[in-house]
């Protein structure tokens, strides 16, 4: 009877060991942007002598609840207190991505899109006896660098009712990035409630690039009159960003001068023909791709050896689709004879049209 006793109170008395407890430290306002960013959880082993075990995380999207990436670590010791990933164990575990656009992305880029997410770490230890532990984190996952605006910049007044509109993207950029854009008239009230009440009179979807010209096929816009623009930048119909919405008012400051009606043929088509006849103006499209502001060119006289004539006007020109008139009418040309225009655009080799000079249009 006393041995039973004693035994008893051995097993009543003996040390107790606590039981392993495994907590997670991990930050992801700072390393939630991307699947290896999960590499830097910290590992925060309560049990004296460590404990062995995997690792489980589990990356879901708040609204939807939609997993976007599963990582398993393979299994391995953690001594007690707070340890750091090793770099190869996460290299070695298995990554699991879903059926959906959130996990294809993820998948492709690495990257995580913008949004609102859940982070869930999960030790399973080596022993089968033993308990899991789990810890969440929410955060928010926003581009390093925001989509944004370029031109026309915000509440700018420009005389050009086909501007060419750019933006920069936002970073993390990948290929399979696309854009969409928004332009209508600003009435009454905001910006954003002209954009969201008001037809656009300009919706432009699966753009590659980070800018256009107005397209000719649309109609231009008005003078005097205010719009109202956006972009936003998505990939594989998840929204990444989206810019601010600014707007523009197109109001020239000075009047035009009538000129002939002929239409403007493009600048590089007209240096194929053998000549191009021309009265007191000389007429043709150019595509301007810099922030050049006066056009590089002049006019020899072929029948004069090559002199260059004086008395040219100055040409100013804008970014994008110009349409240039050269009024030839102070130049002092000889009527029916040959002459030499050479074309110098920024960064490009210089265009070389010939042209015979007439006066047949001077009273129309």
């Amino acid at each position: 009877m006393k041995q039973l006793f004693f035994l008893l109170l051995a097993i009543c008395c003996r040390p107790l060991v606590p039981a392993a407890q495994v907590n997670f430290v991990f930050l992801p306002e700072i390393y939630g942007r991307s699947v290896d960013g999960l590499a830097t959880v910290q590992v925060q082993s309560l049990h004296p002598s460590g404990i062995a075990g995997s690792v489980h995380m589990l990356v879901k999207e708040s609204t939807s609840g939609l997993p976007v990436v599963k990582v398993i670590t393979p299994v391995s010791f953690f001594p007690a207190g707070i340890s750091t990933l090793p770099r190869n164990l996460f290299n070695k575990s298995s990554f699991n991505f879903f059926s959906n656009a959130l996990s294809a992305i993820a998948g492709q880029t690495r990257n995580l899109p913008a949004g609102e997410y859940s982070f869930c770490f999960t030790f399973f230890p080596d022993s089968k006896s033993g308990e899991d532990y789990e810890n969440c984190f929410d955060g928010t996952v926003q581009p390093l660098v925001p989509l944004t605006l370029i031109t026309p910049s915000h509440l700018d007044t420009i005389c050009d009712k086909r501007p060419v509109l750019s933006w920069q993207p936002p970073i993390p950029f990948s290929a399979g990035m696309r854009f969409r854009l928004m332009l209508t008239e600003k009435v009454k009230g905001t910006a954003i409630e002209s954009l969201l009440t008001n037809r656009p009179l300009l919706f432009l979807d699966n753009i590659s690039g980070v800018s256009l010209l107005y397209p000719a096929t649309h109609p231009e816009l008005q003078e005097g009159k205010t719009y109202c623009w956006q972009v936003i930048a998505y990939e594989k119909g998840v929204v990444v960003s989206k810019s601010e919405i600014w707007d523009f008012t197109v109001r020239c400051k000075e009047e035009v001068p009538p000129v002939p009606t002929d239409s403007y043929r493009e600048l590089r088509l007209l240096q194929n023909g053998n000549y191009y006849i021309s009265d007191y103006y000389l007429k043709f499209s150019f595509m301007n791709h810099y922030n050049v502001e006066k056009l590089a060119y002049e006019v020899l006289d072929l029948a004069k050896g090559m002199d260059k004539v004086k008395r040219l006007p100055d040409i100013k020109i804008r970014q994008g689709l110009n349409l240039v008139d050269i009024d030839l009418s102070d130049s002092e040309l000889t009527p029916g004879r040959e002459y030499l225009m050479i074309v110098r655009p920024f960064n490009e080799p210089a265009v070389r049209i010939r042209f015979v000079y007439m006066e047949e249009n001077k009273n129309q």
